[in-house]
Parts: C-alpha cells; sequence; structure tokens
C-alpha cells in the first residue's frame, strides 16, 4: 500500500475511461471504466468493467487502446452498471488526468440513466503542471517514467486510472510539504483553478496551524511575503591544492589509462583527438591568437576546450567565456561536465551560465503582482507555478519552466528589467545579480551566441569584461549575427505593447498611472481622454496596416502550401497603388505613436514633482515601467520609419506572413547582408583570443569559407581540423539509388512518392529506426501521408514534424523509446539530436540540403555577390549546403560502436559536378550506387 498522511477523511476516487472516440454528444461511447479510491492517505479499492458500447470500435481505437470488439462482446452495457458508479462516487472527489474529457463521457452516460454526478473535481494534468513546473511534459506516461510509477499499459483504462491515483498522491504529498506562507498564497489564487482545490488548501493551512508545523523549513527563507530557496554559497573544496600547474601536468591525467581517470571513469580511453584539442585551444589561449578547430563527433570535443579554459583561468586569475547555440549544451556542461573535471582536476574549479535579464523572474515584480485582480487563467496558473517554483529555483531562470502557453505574457511583465535596480527591497535576492556575481567569480562563463553579440552593441554590458572567448557550434555564429545586428517588428509587437497600456478604464498602466496622478496631487486632468481617443485609432490603424501587409504577401508568395512565406522588399521599388497605400496608411500610425508619445511625456513631467522615497514599491513600479513603455513607443515609430522609408544597401528587409494564422500574423525584417566586417571590427579585433569549433567548419578540407564570412581574413587565424578515430569504413556503408528520378526533372508528388517507396523496402530490410531528413515541409508530408497509406508499413511507427505527432523534442523522444519507428524530419533535426546505438539503423537524405533561393537572405546575398563579381552558387549556396549536409551525417555515428547505413536519394550527387564536394566533405565511405531492387540485397548482406 502507498501511504499519505492526509488530514482530512476525504473520499478521493481516481477514475479513468477509454472511449470509442473524443464527443460523447455524437454518439461515442465508454467501452472500459476503471477507478481506485483513496481513503486516507491509502488507496482502499479498486474498480474495472469493461462496458459494451453497442456499436464497433473503430480500428485506430483497438490499436491504440489493445480493447477489441470480442474483448466488449459479453460486457455489461452503461446501464447495467450505471448505479454501482454513482456509488462508487457518492461523496467523494473525482480526480481524472484532463478532467472534463472523462466527466463529460460520464455525465452523458449517467444522465440517460437518470443519475448525474455533482460532486467536486480535481483534474492530475492542472495539478501536475501547478506543483511541478519545470517538467517537459504533463502526459500521464512521460509523469510515470519520471517518477518511476508502474503503468504497464498505457491507454488502458486500468492502468491508467493506477498511474494517476499514484500521481495524485505525490502531488498532494508535494502541496502538503509547502510553507505556510506559499499557502496562504495559493489559496488566493485557487479560486480560479479547474480543481475544486480551495477546500483541500484550506484544509492543509490549518492541520499545519494546529501542528504549529510549515512555519520553518531549513532549506528555504522568508523575503517579504515569499517563500524562497535558500542559496547556499559553493563551498570551496579546501582538498583541492591551489598550486599553479603546467599543461603538461595535467595532460597526463588525460593520457594515462591507468591513472586518477579511471576512478572517475571505469572504462575510460585516451582519445587523441582530445588530446590535440586540449593542446591547441592551451597555445591559442596563452599566445594570444585566434583559432579555428573543426573537432569531428566522438573526440571528446567539449572536455578539449574546457580543461585548457579551466587551467588557462587559474593560471592568469581570468574568466573565459564559452558561447553555445543551443541551451542543450549548456546544460550538459554545467550538470556532467564540470562535475565531472571537478573530480579529475587537482584544482578547485567554477563555472556559471549567464543570461540576458528577460531570462530572470524579478522578485519585487512579483510579487506585487500578487496583489492585483486576474481574470486570465494562464496568468493565475502562471503565478501559482512561480509561488512553488521559488521553493526549488537557485537560478530564477526562465529556461526551467513549462509555463501555460499564455504566461509568457505575463513573464513580460515580470522579468528583471532597469526597474528591478531601483529602491528594490529584493535587490540582495536578485537573481540576475546573483547570476553576474557568480559569472564574475567564476572560471568559465557559459553563455550563448545571441547574447556575447547582444552586448556588443550595449553600453550596460551583461557580461563581466573578457578577452579570451571559446565559440562552440561556431558554425552558427554568422547567422545568429545577422539577427542580432539586425531589426523585427510584428503586430503582436504592437499589440502586446497597446494590451499593456490599455485605456484609462480598462485594467493596464494607463488606469493605473491615472489612479497614482489622482492619488498624489489630488486632481483630474484630460490627458487620459485623449490617450484614449488615440489608443483606439491605433489599434484600428495597426490592425488595418499588418492586414494589408499580410494580403500584400499573400498574393506575391510563390509556395501556396506553405504555412509561413516571405516576401523580399526594397522601399524605393515597390511603387504600386497597393504598397503607396500601405505607405499611407504607416505614416498615420507614425503620426498617431507620435502623439501618444508626446502625450505620455506631458503627463509623465506632470508628476515629476513627486517625492519618489514617498511612494510605495507599487507606484514606483507604475512610474518605471510607464517611463519604459514611452521609449518603447518611439522604438517602435523609429523601426518603422527605418523599415519602411529608410535605404540601406547593405540590408535586406522582408515581410513574413503567417499564411493560414490571422489576418495581421505578421512580421517585418531588416538584416544586415554581410556580417564579417563588421564582427572583424567590433569582435574579433577587440579580444585577445577567440577560439572557434564545430564539427563542421571546413569545405573540401578548407576554412576559407568560414574565414571569409566571419571577417577573419586579416587576422590569420589558426586553422585545426582534428581527425576522426571512428572506423567508419567499417560502420557505415553510402548507398545511392540510381534509379530515383531527378528532382528537378519531375513533380513534387512524383518524387514523393519514389521517396516512400524507398523508406518502405528500406524500412522492411532494417526493421525501422530510420531517420529521413527533408529540406521541404511538403515533400514532407505528402511522404507522410503515403507512408501512412503503405499497408506492409502497418507494424512501424511514422512520425512527421509538422504533421501532427508532436514538437521535434516529443516525436525524438518517442522514436527512441519505438523499436520500428520511422521519422521524418527538417530544420531542427539536421542537427542537435543524438541517437546513438541501436536508435538509429539508417538515415535518409531526401535532397541535398540547398536553401531556397527564394529566402530573403539567401537572395540578397546571392545578388552581393553576384554584383561583386562572384560565383553566388560556387561562393555561397554550395559551402552553406555542404555545412547542412555534414550535420545531417553526423546524426548516423556518434561513438565508436554505431553501425548504420546511410542512404542519400538526391541523384544530383552523383550527376553533378558540385555533387561531388558533398563526397568529399564525407569520411572515406564505400559507396554502392545500383537500381533500388539491386540494393536491397547489398543492404541485406551489410546489416548481417
Amino acid at each position: 500500500m502507498i501511504e499519505v498522511l492526509f488530514m482530512n477523511e476525504q473520499r478521493y476516487v481516481v477514475l479513468d475511461l477509454e472511449t470509442t472516440g473524443n464527443a460523447p454528444k455524437k454518439g461515442d461511447k465508454i467501452i472500459q471504466i476503471a477507478a481506485v479510491v483513496i481513503e486516507n492517505g491509502q488507496i482502499v479499492d479498486r474498480y474495472m468493467s469493461f462496458v459494451n458500447p453497442l456499436q464497433k470500435i473503430p480500428v485506430f481505437i483497438e490499436q491504440l487502446t489493445g480493447i477489441t470488439n470480442s474483448m466488449v462482446e459479453n460486457a455489461p452495457t452503461f446501464e447495467e452498471i450505471a448505479e454501482e458508479i454513482i456509488k462508487l462516487l457518492d461523496d467523494s472527489f473525482f480526480v481524472a488526468h484532463n478532467v472534463y474529457f472523462d466527466l463529460s463521457f460520464l455525465q452523458e452516460e449517467l444522465k440517460k440513466c437518470g443519475y448525474q454526478f455533482s460532486g467536486q473535481v480535481l483534474d492530475t494534468v492542472e495539478l501536475a503542471r501547478l506543483v511541478f513546473p519545470t517538467e517537459n511534459s504533463y502526459k500521464l506516461s512521460d509523469l510515470s517514467v519520471k517518477f518511476n510509477m508502474i503503468h504497464e499499459n498505457p491507454h488502458r483504462a486500468d492502468s491508467d486510472a493506477e498511474a494517476t491515483a499514484l500521481l495524485f498522491i505525490r502531488i498532494y504529498n508535494k502541496i502538503k510539504s509547502l510553507p505556510l506562507l506559499t499557502l496562504k498564497q495559493l489559496i488566493k489564487l485557487s479560486r480560479s483553478f479547474i480543481s475544486d482545490f480551495e477546500e483541500e488548501l484550506d484544509n492543509i493551512i490549518t492541520e499545519k496551524l494546529v501542528k504549529l508545523s510549515g512555519f520553518e523549513r531549513p532549506d528555504l527563507e522568508t523575503v517579504r511575503s515569499l517563500a524562497i530557496k535558500k542559496i547556499e554559497e559553493t563551498s570551496f573544496d579546501y582538498g583541492k591544492s591551489e598550486a599553479k600547474y603546467s599543461f603538461e601536468q595535467i595532460a597526463t591525467l588525460f593520457e594515462n589509462h591507468d591513472g586518477q581517470m579511471t576512478d572517475v571513469i571505469e572504462d575510460y580511453h585516451v582519445r587523441p583527438e582530445q588530446m590535440k584539442m586540449m593542446s591547441e585551444v592551451d597555445h591559442a589561449l596563452f599566445s594570444h591568437q585566434h583559432s579555428l578547430i573543426e573537432a569531428p563527433t566522438g573526440s571528446g570535443k567539449t572536455i578539449g576546450y574546457l580543461v585548457p579554459a579551466l587551467l588557462f583561468s587559474k593560471q592568469e586569475n581570468k574568466s573565459v567565456v564559452v558561447s553555445t547555440y543551443t541551451t542543450t549544451l549548456q546544460t550538459q556542461m554545467i550538470e556532467r561536465d564540470i562535475p565531472f573535471l571537478q573530480k579529475v582536476l587537482p584544482f578547485h574549479i567554477s563555472a556559471a551560465i549567464l543570461k540576458g535579464q528577460s531570462h530572470y523572474l524579478c522578485l519585487q515584480k512579483f510579487e506585487q503582482s500578487l496583489h492585483e485582480q486576474e481574470d486570465n487563467y494562464d496568468f493565475i496558473l502562471s503565478k501559482a507555478q512561480l509561488l512553488i517554483w521559488l521553493t526549488e529555483t537557485e537560478t530564477g531562470d526562465l529556461d526551467e519552466l513549462n509555463l501555460p502557453s499564455g504566461g509568457r505574457a505575463l513573464w513580460e511583465q515580470l522579468h528583471v528589467d532597469r526597474s528591478s535596480f531601483q529602491n528594490n527591497p529584493f535587490y540582495s535576492f536578485c537573481f540576475y545579480q546573483r547570476a553576474k556575481k557568480k559569472a564574475q567569480e567564476a572560471n568559465v562563463i557559459i553563455t550563448n551566441h545571441a547574447m556575447v553579440l547582444s552586448d556588443i552593441q550595449r553600453k550596460d554590458q551583461t557580461l563581466p569584461k573578457y578577452d579570451e572567448i571559446i565559440i562552440d557550434e561556431a558554425h552558427h555564429l554568422h547567422r545568429v549575427a545577422s539577427e542580432q545586428f539586425g531589426l523585427r517588428l510584428s503586430y503582436l509587437d504592437i499589440h502586446t505593447m497597446l494590451n499593456r497600456l490599455g485605456l484609462s478604464t480598462s485594467n493596464g498602466l494607463i488606469k493605473k498611472f491615472k489612479q497614482l496622478q489622482e492619488k498624489c496631487l489630488k486632481e483630474k486632468m484630460s490627458i487620459p481622454q485623449k490617450l484614449d481617443s488615440i489608443f483606439l485609432q491605433l489599434q484600428e490603424e495597426s490592425h488595418l496596416f499588418f492586414s494589408g501587409l499580410h494580403a500584400y504577401v499573400y498574393k506575391r508568395r510563390n509556395d501556396p502550401v506553405l504555412n509561413r512565406s516571405s516576401y523580399k522588399y526594397d522601399p524605393d521599388l515597390e511603387n504600386n497603388r497597393s504598397w503607396n497605400s500601405l505607405l499611407e496608411l504607416v505614416k498615420r500610425i507614425q503620426f498617431l505613436m507620435n502623439d501618444y508619445q508626446m502625450l505620455l511625456q506631458k503627463w509623465f513631467n506632470h508628476l515629476e514633482s513627486i517625492n519618489k522615497g514617498e511612494l510605495s514599491i507599487k507606484d514606483n513600479l507604475i512610474l518605471e515601467e510607464f517611463s519604459q513603455h514611452q521609449l518603447l513607443i518611439k522604438q517602435y515609430k523609429d523601426a518603422i520609419e527605418y523599415l519602411f522609408f529608410e535605404k540601406d544597401e547593405s540590408i535586406v528587409k522582408w515581410i513574413e506572413i503567417d499564411s493560414k494564422g490571422a489576418k495581421n500574423a505578421v512580421s517585418v525584417y531588416a538584416q544586415p547582408i554581410q556580417v564579417g566586417d563588421y564582427l572583424a571590427d567590433e569582435f574579433f579585433a577587440q579580444k585577445q583570443s577567440v577560439i572557434l569549433t564545430s564539427a563542421t567548419l571546413t569545405i573540401k578540407n578548407s576554412f576559407s569559407y568560414m574565414i571569409e564570412t566571419l571577417g577573419l581574413n586579416d587576422l590569420y587565424p589558426k586553422e585545426v581540423q582534428l581527425k576522426s578515430s571512428f572506423p567508419y569504413k567499417k560502420q557505415v556503408k553510402l548507398f545511392i539509388p540510381s534509379d530515383m528520378p531527378m528532382v528537378n526533372e519531375v513533380t513534387t508528388e512524383d518524387y514523393s512518392e519514389a521517396i516512400a517507396a524507398n523508406i518502405g523496402s528500406v524500412a522492411q530490410i532494417t526493421d525501422g529506426k530510420i531517420l529521413v531528413l527533408f529540406t521541404s515541409f511538403e515533400m514532407l508530408r505528402k511522404t507522410y501521408y503515403l507512408l501512412k497509406e503503405d499497408i506492409t508499413l502497418e507494424d512501424f511507427v511514422i512520425m512527421g514534424q509538422g504533421t501532427g505527432s508532436g514538437s521535434p523534442s516529443r516525436i525524438t523522444k518517442n522514436f527512441r523509446q519505438y523499436e520500428r519507428a520511422i521519422l521524418l524530419g527538417t530544420n531542427s533535426f539536421w542537427e542537435g539530436v543524438d541517437f546513438p546505438g541501436d536508435d538509429l539503423k539508417a538515415l535518409m537524405i531526401v535532397r541535398l540540403p540547398f536553401a531556397s533561393p527564394d529566402e530573403p537572405t539567401v537572395s540578397a546575398k546571392s545578388k552581393l555577390l553576384e554584383q561583386q563579381g562572384k560565383n553566388s552558387f560556387y561562393d555561397f549556396s554550395l559551402p552553406e549546403a555542404i555545412l547542412r549536409f555534414k550535420q545531417g551525417f553526423g546524426r548516423l555515428i556518434r561513438n565508436e560502436s554505431d553501425k548504420g547505413i546511410l542512404f542519400i536519394l538526391d541523384n544530383r550527387i552523383v550527376s553533378t559536378k558540385y555533387g561531388k564536394q558533398f563526397l568529399l566533405s564525407l569520411p572515406d565511405l564505400d559507396i554502392e550506387k545500383k537500381p533500388m531492387h539491386e540494393l536491397t540485397h547489398l543492404i541485406e548482406e551489410w546489416i548481417n
């Protein structure tokens, strides 16, 4: 028995149903019902019955649940068990995972039998979101795995009910462990929950008061009205020597098979390429040299640069910055690599992650938000999550959280900004200031490319001063630089700003400022009414303008099936009636923004006479936010001027629309076409040593493309290309079906049919676990539906990105779980996902990954290169495609023991002159180019 000390003697019935579909009103029926009864914290009873729905169970429901027509044929109808069910639920809480789904079915069936459940409900999806705010998923199966709960048969009511009961007990235990202060804040928010949880919280609070418990928890501290986790200062490891060590001394730790390393990793083996990388990074840091290092998969790259970086930091008493593109790598360093190195290295080391202000929660703002009346469910749930998260987090970093979709809008009001540093009673507990302090004291500061590049342009830099930086995943740097040095304006930006300001009669900033002015100056002004008038015009004109842009792009888009369409424009060349009408609209928006801002300034100046020291925290925050919104309006006004009226030949501008979304779902972009010169002057020339590393930095064994793109020509960086120790010839064989049609000579439908046929053939031989990489969502979708219709693939789970199979992370996780699976991916699946060992048997690349020439940045860069007398294909499109191709290949072999097959379905790789450059970018592999029916035998031989 699982036990929990519930104070009250409440009875909980955890119930789950399996049904023929999702719509009880349309005739879908219950086919299985199961319940688990909890009393006094113990599971005291269980109930399960199949139910005869008096109709056929759909095939996909049979496959999902394993419940067949024969299993329910002799089962009772719901009418026969209705009285039993209503008695089971009598005087009990109805608990379910997504409670309204189960309740709606149950009520519909009970109603037909003359019964009705009128008790209280608890939803374990909502409650799990609340008490486990950092979980990636709230699916019952995922939570069961996370908490090691028995859940043997997902999508069977008895197993689901048992897992939900165990989850509910865990949730209740977690809530009971919360401090009294947090519970009292939660009870105010709970009135808006789906779950009838207010009474339960009240009972828990009463129990704590009676037992005089919950007032103190040694791991928490009370700051004003918030209970937050006590941050223990990192203890210095006095067992570690602080003597100076040479690189040679440290290197011996990693070169010795029988040394200290084997105490940490039992099967540790020396990697020559890792040792070479350590040496190169060490030399670059101490000789103040820029360096490009291509380190192949499996070379131990991260440890290869962290060891010399830590050694340099200790010897020179300076911090070294490490920048990554993905948060995954940052987390890996902090949670795995740094703790590992702390065990191995003979001196104390420290590392810290530092992000921009918008990543960190402002405690002062959050405390004030708890006093505000809220009618937005996502905001209320997010505040409840934050209250509990504060008892757990040491970082206050948004990336830890899984907020509901609307919670991001709330976060925009609660994160750290400049107002967080003025007269803030939480200042000494500020997460951002803690992160900065930790970074200043760290040997290694871990951040991301966007942060490093945006810091270049800021006067008040976030990162501490540094001279040495290691840039991992460096093949992304030039693209991130274009984004960071560019500009973006969307309808959502303006809409969010206006919503936050609001009318003088709505719950926004204008109403708050009006109340503050009347309270402090005891007078009324006409400015709020004038602002309301402009606000309504600005709202309407903005909607008209962005809807007009949407229609303008929609008429000119090249690919009608894409969800997102882009249109590159030149303000001087768009000389037509539609465009000129849009310009008239945008000028009106500028005038309205100008008038609005001037009125805000006049109103703000009127309150300058107030002694801010006499104002409350809430009032000072209102003043500061009001001031920031004046600046924001000016920024948007200036952005509009630049985007639509200023000419700049070094910039590409484009409009992007969501074709199937709202008619005003539009963003306008401006980005520099080339970033090399700016990076050379403002970044590389300002640093003593920049080390750029990645698995993909060379084209045909040359760094020249990357050097040119990043502006490193005149800085003469050292070039190092590490060789892989993998026996690729034994691990991979490349197959190219010669009977595939040429991609440019047939329709998308015909090419997709050929892809599907080849996937089917390979799947049958390899028994699944195939990753298929696409460059086109349209082709992916067409192939996905063809595969779903293939009866020979009924035993395979087929997943496609953007087809309703879930997010990329969800698809990746599912792909790993199933023995026979086919994953169709694009974009994010070309890099950053790992499928080691048996998780991947075959990789198929359907087209060489050339970017679409219609992409605005590609089109602009190509045009500029042609104007400079260069060949845009060979100098830009081809190198970018080869880098992406190398990243794609890297998905197949992740360690020395992996084995798999590589399929390239694009015949251009052997039929064109440039195709051979793709082959040269791969390790030395055996290649088979034959018709598919001949390749099948060779695949079988290779696998066996």
